[in-house]
């Protein structure tokens, strides 16, 4: 097999469950990654004097993952040999084995002996791409039995329809239930919606009823939480595994369409539908949630569990409070994630808002994440823009971002174009202020530019001069005063620096006061 391409993020999901004590054979088995892809990263951050294995989570940062990344270098395709060139020379052997119902274990051992060295994850792809009819057979998931705070198992459940005030009308509603593994104490999350946000409200509501949050969480393949479902590599939410990361939990989904692999949250749904919703009147959501907390401590965690013969909330509390991992209830701002594409006006649409960026990105594809205060754009997983979150409708335009030919035509302001002017008289900087002047000067920005071309044609201090004349005469029109350098009549020397004198001749047709007076 080659190479794969790995992200910062999974960089980062690496080095936490280094840092935890996993194993490299379940992490290579959970994220889908070869052993050597695994151990160059490894190295990779060994080689920045950094031990993985003791390395504290709140050191791994974005800035130290982008490091290993580089660290590690360019993906490489030729140090190893892709599996299907191993392997499809011995196809029909290897579907002769499978009809004779060998296990794969079995049957990648028999390949050894032959001289045929293949990893397990390697033979599973390779059975998937050319012999998937075999893979659905006799695949069964035991759970071990597990340590106090050690997982926890999540899946929604359908209950039924309650009233939605601002719908204005009767929905169904979804319960997101948490069940701790050890203990069986559960708790409930009514929702109207199965997105992504759901998800993670429910998850901060539960850790803030359980106290604390587990090691693990097995979910079933909820689509706000899995990308892609797949047996041996399944793609998870990059948002959803952020947050994972920030709370401090591993993620671990089950198997597609195998009920066996969350048994324990598999059988809550029955019973939360049947023995807290069925047959009950809610107000609404609100009431509905109330009642839900209320059930989850007096009805199902004071009842003896059927399996463990125990009352959850006692095992709970003796038990497993005390080694949950610490929340700290702080608001989680969950984001919005996107992959827009840059305009060649140099802006990105998102969430109906638009957000300026540097030319070199025209027509390229970016990550854009935004909470309730700020939009992060990535390019190749470095931040290349942060704007301030505005509101629907509006944008966002970093006037830096425009090529610099181009800033007079973009940035349109008032300030920019009088110090040009300035730049070029004094004179002409005093006019081009004197337009625009007022309060809405945007509509002779146009003219002004004209101004300053047509500074650039005659020269500064004959165009001062005819700025001068527009100005004694109030003058707003450009036309003229090009006309006046055309016809060379810029001067004008009846403006006199002295006041207008009244005329002091003798008055004709003078009247006496009383000629008025009928």
């Amino acid at each position: 097999m080659a190479y794969r391409k790995v992200a910062m993020i999974e960089i980062k999901e690496i080095l936490l469950r280094i840092s935890r004590g996993q194993t490299k054979r379940t992490i290579r088995r959970d994220l889908g990654m070869h052993g050597i892809t695994l151990n160059k990263y490894l190295d990779a951050t060994t080689s920045l004097g950094i031990d993985p294995a003791t390395i504290a989570p709140e050191s791994i940062t974005d800035e130290l993952c982008y490091s290993i990344k580089m660290a590690a270098g360019p993906v490489k395709d030729k140090e190893i040999a892709p599996r299907d060139i191993l392997l499809l020379p011995h196809k029909d052997k290897i579907e002769a084995y499978l009809k004779k119902d060998l296990t794969k274990t079995k049957i990648i051992s028999l390949l050894g002996r032959q001289g045929i060295a293949v990893s397990e994850a390697s033979f599973y792809r390779f059975l998937k791409a050319h012999l998937s009819s075999y893979m659905g057979k006799g695949i069964t998931v035991r759970l071990p039995e597990c340590q106090p705070g050690q997982y926890a198992q999540a899946d929604f459940g359908r209950m039924g329809k309650i009233w939605d005030a601002k719908a204005k009308r009767k929905r169904f509603v979804w319960a997101f239930i948490v069940t701790l593994a050890y203990s069986r104490l559960m708790f409930v999350y009514l929702t109207f919606k199965q997105d992504l946000r759901a998800v993670i409200c429910g998850c901060e509501q539960s850790w803030k009823y359980f106290g604390g949050i587990t090691d693990i969480v097995i979910f079933d393949n909820l689509k706000p939480v899995v990308d892609k479902s797949d047996r041996y590599s399944p793609k998870i939410n990059k948002v959803f595994l952020e947050y994972a990361q920030y709370r401090g939990f591993i993620i671990d989904p089950a198997n597609s369409g195998h009920a066996k692999g969350k048994p324990i949250v598999e059988r809550m749904v029955p019973y939360v539908t049947k023995n807290f919703f069925a047959g009950e009147n809610f107000i609404g959501l609100n009431d509905c949630q109330e009642r839900a907390i209320d059930w989850c401590n007096n009805v199902a965690g004071a009842r003896i569990h059927g399996t463990t013969r125990r009352v959850p909330m006692e095992v709970f509390e003796a038990e497993e409070k005390g080694v949950l991992r610490v929340y700290d209830g702080k608001r989680y701002d969950t984001p919005y994630l996107a992959y827009p594409k840059v305009h060649p006006d140099h802006h990105i649409a998102f969430r109906k808002s638009l957000y300026s960026l540097p030319t070199k990105y025209i027509g390229k594809k970016v990550e854009v994440k935004g909470d309730s205060a700020l939009v992060r754009v990535y390019f190749n997983d470095v931040l290349i823009k942060t704007h301030p979150k505005v509101e629907e409708g509006k944008r966002s335009t970093d006037f830096n971002d425009y090529p610099k030919e181009m800033t007079p035509y973009t940035l349109r302001n008032p300030r920019y174009q009088i110090d040009q002017g300035k730049k070029m008289h004094p004179l002409i900087g005093d006019y081009i202020k004197f337009m625009l002047s007022g309060p809405y000067p945007w509509h002779r920005i146009r003219s002004v530019q004209r101004l300053l071309r047509i500074g650039q044609k005659y020269g500064p201090n004959r165009t001062a001069s005819a700025c001068k004349k527009a100005k004694a005469y109030s003058i707003y029109d450009i036309r003229r005063i090009e006309k006046m350098l055309k016809n060379g009549v810029e001067e004008d020397n009846d403006i006199a620096s002295e006041p207008y004198s009244s005329f002091e001749g003798e008055l004709k047709f003078l009247r006496n006061n009383n000629s008025f007076i009928n």
